[in-house]
């Protein structure tokens, strides 16, 4: 079973609590984010978003990958890494897509309420048709009043799941999902891309970064 890590400091507060303690009532904003894929053969995941105050991230490059991240980057699955930041101190809001796949060259767009100017985003994906690779980008600002804000995102190996590259792992391809007793490297990292070691077809499946663009916008 792979290593759990807590990337939030604090201790867990239940959501009312939180809403009560930091004044959520009357002080929010909604922002639009809009999710292009920009890889030739790679469906994206529904997308995971949350705002939060400064300095905060989902996941720490280098680090041991929590149940949560494993869950986003192995079966595409970004609802548990939502539920847990919605009980961590800091974090306003945390959504995943409804609208499904968002496939090479189309785009996805969802709602996340935020803090303005005291609120930053952090935002996350599965590559569909990998073991383990998922988009992000993490702690970046909100734009302020009519500005639009773009930002590239990489694509990051979560490091649970052995990059073996067959279909009967790949979920996205009808394969099995959440792997819980693969370590695979057991740190997170960046994706190095599909080599046709197993039957997926690297021509087709692989990428360069950045993987997608995201752009966001406040509404009024």
């Amino acid at each position: 079973m792979r290593k759990t890590t807590t990337l939030f400091a604090g201790s867990l507060l239940s959501i009312s609590m939180l809403a009560a303690s930091n004044g959520w009532a009357g002080d929010m904003e909604t922002y639009k984010i809009t999710i292009t894929n920009l890889t030739p053969g790679q469906p994206i995941a529904p997308v995971m978003a949350a705002s939060h105050r400064g300095g905060m991230s989902f996941f720490e490059v280098g680090q041991a990958p929590s149940d949560e991240l494993a869950m986003l980057a192995e079966a595409g699955n970004g609802a548990p890494m939502a539920a847990k930041l919605l009980t961590m101190p800091g974090v306003s809001d945390a959504q995943v897509s409804t609208m499904g796949l968002t496939f090479p060259g189309k785009s996805t767009t969802m709602m996340i309420t935020a803090k303005p100017g005291r609120d930053n985003v952090s935002i996350g994906a599965m590559l569909g048709a990998t073991n383990d690779a998922f988009l992000a980008v993490t702690d970046v600002m909100l734009p302020k009043d009519n500005q639009i804000t773009t930002y590239m995102a990489d694509a990051y190996d979560s490091g649970s799941e052995t990059n073996d590259e067959l279909s009967t792992t790949v979920p996205g391809l009808g394969g099995a999902g959440y792997s819980p007793f693969d370590d695979g490297e057991g740190f997170v990292h960046i994706h190095n891309g599909i080599h046709g070691i197993g039957d997926l077809y690297a021509a087709e499946r692989d990428w360069r970064n950045p993987v997608a663009q995201i752009v966001i916008q406040r509404v009024k």
